[in-house]
């Protein structure tokens, strides 16, 4: 398949910066109760396409691949039932929009891979169980398989917070025979929020279930806070980590409780952030990197500009 390809060949893949956080502080959108951003497909084409041809640029700037993501990580068959899109088919309709905007890009579009997004059924800022393994697996399959339908480049399962929705999520992933990535919710002390430590859940998960995931990676973490994950005696020097490949980095070094309350835009120093996101790719083989909370354009331009400077790329 092309992303396994792309996966395997590439030293360095970009995924998007912020866009939620962005749509809320720069354009004062409100987004839908139910299913978050994922209706302003509809509502505000335009304004979303804006912050996704930021991030596609940079990436066609440095010749990079570029892994885009449906904006539906809220959605699911129970909250499109309470939304205000109800009679919208919100998932195929995501990856047509996506589509469209990936054919504008001409011999570059090859690089573009559009990616399925899934998240928990609950609170991704809370470690409470909310579906065990097999529950999990009935609820999520519903998007899998119509992710499966419309040909997307990979599945992505969002800041995963519990380790047995987690599990479910990734088997019915695995049945798409689509490549998919597992990202989790990762505290500084090396666990997930419900206090799997990481390299344990990675191994749990490569365990039970056939096809693995292409990797593991985590978003919504501030690379401060990953490194002294990484580092804890929990996870330091497990063969897991090698699982491991990937960020989406908070600009803000605030617990992810400080921010969930948060009303004010938190944002550290971009170039102590890039360093850090750099001192991952040197010393944990990281090789997706993108942002979370805080960030945007300029910083994954910056970032782009320091973890290319002495990497070339071969896919």
């Amino acid at each position: 398949m092309i992303f396994e390809k792309i996966f395997r060949e590439s030293r360095v893949i970009l995924t998007e910066g912020a866009v939620v956080e962005r749509l809320k502080t720069e354009y004062n959108l409100k987004m839908d109760d139910s299913i978050n951003h994922a209706g302003l497909i509809y509502s505000e084409p335009k304004i979303l396409e804006f912050l996704y041809r930021q991030y596609i640029d940079i990436g066609k700037k440095y010749n990079l691949p570029i892994m885009i993501m449906t904006p539906t990580r809220k959605v699911n068959f129970e909250s499109i039932n309470n939304s205000n899109f109800r009679n919208k088919n919100i998932l195929s309709d995501s990856f047509s929009y996506l589509t469209k905007i990936k054919e504008t890009y001409n011999e570059y579009s090859g690089k573009i891979l559009i990616g399925g997004l899934l998240g928990c059924k609950g609170d991704a800022y809370c470690g409470e169980k909310i579906l065990d393994i097999k529950e999990s697996y009935v609820f999520h399959k519903q998007q899998t398989a119509h992710f499966q339908n419309e040909k997307v480049d990979f599945l992505l399962a969002g800041i995963m917070p519990e380790i047995n929705e987690a599990i479910g999520m990734a088997k019915a992933m695995a049945e798409t025979n689509i490549p998919y990535i597992i990202s989790f919710m990762i505290q500084k002390d090396g666990c997930l929020l419900d206090g799997t430590v990481l390299s344990e859940a990675i191994n749990i998960i490569d365990q039970q279930v056939n096809p693995n995931p292409i990797c593991y990676m985590t978003n919504c973490i501030h690379p401060t806070n990953l490194i002294e994950a990484l580092n804890n005696d929990k996870n330091k020097n497990s063969s897991q980590l090698k699982r491991f490949s990937g960020i989406q980095a908070n600009a803000s070094i605030l617990s992810y409780e400080e921010l969930n309350n948060c009303n004010v835009l938190q944002q550290d120093d971009f170039n102590k952030i890039v360093e850090e996101m750099y001192y991952l790719q040197k010393h944990f083989d990281l090789k997706i990197f993108g942002g979370c909370c805080g960030t945007d354009d300029k910083f994954m331009e910056n970032l782009t500009k320091k973890i290319t400077s002495t990497v070339h790329n071969t896919a």
